[in-house]
C-alpha cells in the first residue's frame, strides 16, 4: 500500500483543483480557481495570485520557466516571496491565463521534488551574527540605552513629584531633608526636575550616537563581505542578476539592516524597561486601574498575528518591484545615447512609469497594511486609555482612590500603551531587515561554479603555448556557440580569427580566461589544462583589449597602471606610444593625471582604445590577446601600432580578432570561423590561394580581384 502512495501533497491539490475546475467548466458555474486569482489586468498585462508558489522558490522558478517558454508570452515573472505572477502577452493571442498557470503549476509540482515545505531559519541572525562588530562595542549602546531609559523614567516622576509638590503633597523625603516650605520644596524639586531634565538630553544624544556608530560598522562591514562574495561570482552569475538588482541589494537592503540596528536594539530596551516599570507601578496605585490599562493587550497581539505575514509580504514585495525599477533606470541611462539616437525618448519614459506604478503599487500595498495595523492598535489603546481615564475618576471622585494614585495612573498608562504600541514599530523592522537578509543570502551563498586548481604557473615561467582540443561550448544549451574547435598556437606566434559576427570568436578569449568553462573538450596552456591552474596566474599570463573598452572613472595614470599599480610614469608613457598614442599626453589637460570620465567618455573612441591597449601592453603577460583592439582607430594609427606591437610584443604568442583582413594579414596562422567551426585556417598566402571563404572578403576589402 505505501508504494501507492502519493508523493507529492502539493501536486495532489493542483490535481484536485483541476478536477474541480473541469467539473466547474462543463456545468457552467464558472467558479473560481482555489489558489489562484487575478489581481489586475489590462490588456497585454496581467498580474495574479498563486499561492501555492509563496514561499516556494523551487516551484516559482519552475512555474516561470514553463510560463515563459509558452508561444504567446512575452514575459512572465514568478514571485516566491509575494507569491504572484507577473504575465506579459500579446494582447491579439487568445490565452486562458488561468488554465495555462494551472498546467505550469501542475508541471512545476511534479518536477520541484518535495512539495511540503521545511522552515527556513531566519537569516537576520545569521547575518547579524557574522556582521556586528567585536563584542566589546556591543556592550556600550545596550547600557547607555539602560540607563538613559531609567532616566527618562526619572524625569516622569519627577514631573509628577513636582505638580504633587505644588498642590502641598510632596514626597516625603524632602521632609528628611529639612524643606518645610511649600516654595523650598517647591524649587528644589524644580530644580530636580531640570537637572534630570538636562542628564536625559545629554544621555538620548549618548543613545543615538552610539546605536548609529555600532549600526554603521554593522552596514560597513555587511556591504565589504557582500561586494568581496560578489567579486568572486564568475560571469554566468553577473548575467543572470542585473547590475540596477545588485547595486540594489549592496545599497539599499543593507541600509535597511543598518535602520534594524540603529533603533529595533534601542527602541526594544526603552519599551520592555518601560513596560516593566510601567506595569508594576501601575499595580502598586491601582490594580483596577492597570488591568484596565491592559485590557487591550489581547486585541493588540490578535491584530499583530494577523498583519504580520500580510505586512511581511508586502514589503518584500516592494522591495523586489524597488530592485526592478532600479535595473530598469539603469539600463535606460547607460544607453541613453542610443534611446536618444532611436528618438525612443517616450517609449523609454512609458517603460519606467510601468515599473514606477509597480513599485508604487507595491509600497502602497505595504503602507497601507502596515498603517492599517497601527491606526487600529492606536484606536483600540486609545479607547483603552479613554476607559482608563473614565473608571479612575469615578474611583477617585468615589474617595475609593487618592488623587496621587490618579495621577500616576493617567501618566503610566499612555506611556505603557505607547511603549506596547511601539513594539508594532520594532516588529516592522524585523521584517523588514528579514526580507533584506533574504535577499543578501542571494550573494551571500553564491558559489562560484568557475574555481582555480592547485598547480601554480608564474609570468615568468610560462612560454605562451596555447592549445584548443575539440572545444565545444554553449551560452544556451539549445544553441550551440562552438563546435569542436581545434587548433595549436606556438610560443611567441602570432594568431589572427576572422569571421562573421556571431561566429564565437570573442567567445574563444572568454573560454582561455575562464570566464567560461567548456561543455566539452580542454584548453591547454604549456600542456596544462587551464582548469587544473589557479585563476589568479591564469589571467594573470593574459593581457586582453576586450572589443568593448571599459575605462574606469579616474585619470589616465589609474587606467593605464590599473594591472601593475606599482609602474612609474614613465612606463607608462613608453606604453603609450607603443599603443600609438605618442602624443596623447600633450593634447590631454593635465597628461597622466587627465580625468577620463565616467566610462572613459571624456575621450574619443580611439583614444579609449589606445588607453586599453597600453594598460593591456604594461601588464607585460606572455599571451597578448586583442579582440578588435584597432576597429576605432584609422589606418594610419593602425598602422603605427601594428610596427609597435612588433616589437613589444616579441616574444609573446598573440591572439589577434580582427574584421579588417589587414590588421592580420602578418599572423603565423589565421582562422576562419564561421557558424562556430574553423572552416579554414593557414596563413594569408595560403588562405588566399586556397580561394575560399577568406580569399573572398580580402576581395572584398582590399578590391583586389
Amino acid at each position: 500500500m505505501s508504494a501507492r502512495r502519493p508523493r507529492h501533497y502539493g501536486l495532489l491539490y493542483v490535481n484536485g483543483l483541476l478536477k474541480r475546475q473541469a467539473k466547474a467548466r462543463t456545468s457552467g458555474t464558472g467558479a473560481p480557481r482555489p489558489g489562484i486569482s487575478v489581481r489586475s489586468a489590462i490588456p497585454g498585462r496581467e498580474r495574479w495570485d498563486v499561492r501555492p508558489i509563496l514561499r516556494q522558490p523551487a516551484i516559482a522558478g519552475a512555474l516561470q520557466q514553463y510560463l515563459n517558454k509558452h508561444p504567446g508570452i512575452v514575459e512572465a515573472s514568478a514571485d516566491a516571496l509575494s507569491g504572484r505572477v507577473l504575465l506579459i502577452y500579446d494582447p491579439g493571442t487568445r490565452i486562458d491565463i488561468g488554465q495555462l498557470l494551472q498546467d505550469g503549476l501542475a508541471e512545476a509540482l511534479a518536477h520541484s521534488g518535495s512539495a511540503v515545505p521545511r522552515p527556513e531559519p531566519n537569516p537576520l541572525y545569521r547575518i547579524l551574527r557574522t556582521s556586528l562588530p567585536e563584542k566589546k562595542q556591543l556592550i556600550a549602546p545596550p547600557l547607555v540605552s539602560a540607563i538613559g531609559t531609567g532616566v527618562s523614567i526619572l524625569q516622569g516622576v519627577s514631573l509628577l513629584a513636582t505638580i504633587n509638590t505644588a498642590l502641598g503633597k510632596g514626597p516625603d523625603f524632602l521632609d528628611g531633608l529639612g524643606l518645610k516650605k511649600p516654595a523650598s520644596r517647591l524649587s528644589f524639586m524644580t530644580a530636580a526636575s531640570v537637572a534630570i531634565t538636562v542628564l536625559h538630553i545629554w544621555l538620548q544624544y549618548q543613545r543615538r550616537r552610539l546605536w548609529r556608530n555600532l549600526a554603521r560598522a554593522t552596514q560597513y562591514r555587511l556591504r565589504a563581505r557582500v561586494v568581496a562574495r560578489l567579486e568572486i561570482q564568475d560571469l554566468a552569475f553577473f548575467d543572470k542578476h542585473g547590475t540596477g538588482r545588485l547595486m540594489h541589494l549592496i545599497t539599499a537592503e543593507t541600509a535597511q539592516i543598518e535602520e534594524f540596528v540603529e533603533s529595533a536594539g534601542d527602541g526594544l530596551i526603552e519599551r520592555a524597561l518601560t513596560i516593566l516599570v510601567g506595569t508594576i507601578t501601575l499595580l502598586a496605585s491601582s490594580a483596577r486601574l492597570a488591568l484596565l490599562g491592559v485590557l487591550p493587550l489581547p486585541i493588540f497581539t490578535l491584530i499583530s498575528r494577523f498583519f504580520r505575514r500580510t505586512v511581511q509580504e508586502r514589503y518584500a514585495r516592494a522591495s523586489q518591484m524597488s530592485a526592478r525599477y532600479n535595473q530598469a533606470l539603469e539600463n535606460n541611462i547607460i544607453g541613453i545615447a542610443d534611446v536618444k539616437a532611436f528618438t525612443a525618448e517616450r517609449q523609454e519614459s512609458r517603460r519606467l512609469r510601468y515599473a514606477d506604478r509597480d513599485l508604487e503599487e507595491a509600497a502602497l500595498e505595504a503602507a497601507s497594511a502596515s498603517s492599517l495595523q497601527s491606526h487600529l492598535i492606536r484606536g483600540i489603546f486609545s479607547c483603552g486609555f479613554s476607559l482608563t481615564a473614565g473608571v479612575g475618576g469615578q474611583l477617585l471622585a468615589s474617595g475609593k482612590i487618592a488623587a496621587a494614585e490618579y495621577n500616576r495612573a493617567m501618566y503610566w498608562v499612555p506611556q505603557l500603551l505607547s511603549a506596547l504600541t511601539g513594539v508594532d514599530e520594532t516588529t516592522r523592522l524585523f521584517h523588514t531587515a528579514t526580507q533584506s537578509a533574504r535577499a543578501l543570502t542571494v550573494i551571500l551563498d553564491a558559489q562560484p561554479s568557475i574555481r582555480g586548481g592547485p598547480v601554480r604557473l608564474r609570468k615568468a615561467q610560462i612560454q605562451g603555448s596555447i592549445v584548443f582540443e575539440n572545444v565545444t561550448f554553449a551560452y544556451n544549451p539549445e544553441v550551440p556557440v562552438l563546435e569542436n574547435v581545434s587548433f595549436e598556437l606556438e610560443p611567441g606566434q602570432t594568431l589572427g580569427i576572422v569571421g562573421s559576427t556571431g561566429s564565437g570568436k570573442s567567445t574563444l578569449l572568454r573560454l582561455l580566461l575562464r570566464f567560461y568553462d567548456v561543455d566539452s573538450g580542454r584548453i591547454l596552456i604549456d600542456g596544462q589544462d587551464i582548469r587544473e591552474m589557479d585563476l589568479g596566474d591564469l589571467r594573470s599570463a593574459i593581457g586582453l583589449v576586450s572589443q568593448e573598452v571599459y575605462l574606469f572613472e579616474g585619470t589616465v595614470r589609474r587606467n593605464i597602471l590599473y594591472g601593475r599599480p606599482d609602474a612609474s610614469d614613465e612606463e607608462a608613457v613608453r606604453v603609450l606610444a607603443a599603443a600609438g598614442a605618442p602624443d596623447l599626453l600633450h593634447k590631454l589637460p593635465g597628461g597622466l593625471n587627465a580625468e577620463v570620465g565616467e566610462r572613459g567618455q571624456r575621450l574619443s573612441g580611439g583614444e579609449r582604445q589606445r588607453v586599453a591597449i597600453a594598460r593591456a601592453l604594461l601588464k607585460e603577460s606572455p599571451v597578448l590577446a586583442l579582440d578588435e583592439a584597432t576597429s576605432h582607430l584609422d589606418y594610419e594609427t593602425e598602422s603605427l601600432v601594428k610596427q609597435s606591437l612588433r616589437g613589444v610584443a616579441k616574444g609573446k604568442s598573440v591572439i589577434l580578432i580582427a574584421h579588417r583582413l589587414s590588421t592580420i594579414r602578418d599572423a603565423d596562422k589565421i582562422l576562419v570561423l564561421e557558424k562556430g567551426g574553423i572552416r579554414e585556417q593557414g596563413t594569408h598566402r595560403e588562405l588566399v590561394a586556397h580561394r575560399g571563404l577568406y580569399a573572398s572578403l580580402w576581395r572584398l576589402q582590399s578590391g583586389k580581384q
